[in-house]
């Protein structure tokens, strides 16, 4: 059984020290099926929300050149946050997950 998406999103930053949101974006639209801008902007906006209630952090940015999502569109690197990780061990996330420690 798949982790819920916003579980998945937490998981796949607890594997690397940092994730682009759009590697975050592709990891999950592969992991799920899915594709299109829809996709796109619902797991943009999901890395809004983990990040406005202090579960990954903002860490870097810088504008698309057209490579990842699209031209001059904003990108933010995001780092699991102290908080998103003890969260994580107590909603039971972290069972059998590997760290990036």
């Amino acid at each position: 059984m798949k982790p819920p998406q916003k579980g998945f999103l937490l998981i796949t930053l607890n594997q690397s020290p940092s994730l682009w949101d759009f590697e975050l974006i592709q990891r999950a639209m592969v992991e799920y099926e899915l594709q299109g801008h829809y996709w796109i902007n619902h797991f943009s906006i999901a890395l809004d929300e983990l990040a406005s209630a202090g579960l990954i952090n903002r860490i870097g940015y810088r504008l698309d050149d057209g490579e990842a999502i699209a031209k001059d569109r904003l990108l933010f690197e995001f780092a699991l946050s102290d908080f998103g990780r003890q969260r994580m061990m107590d909603t039971g996330l972290l069972d059998g997950v590997t760290t990036n420690d």
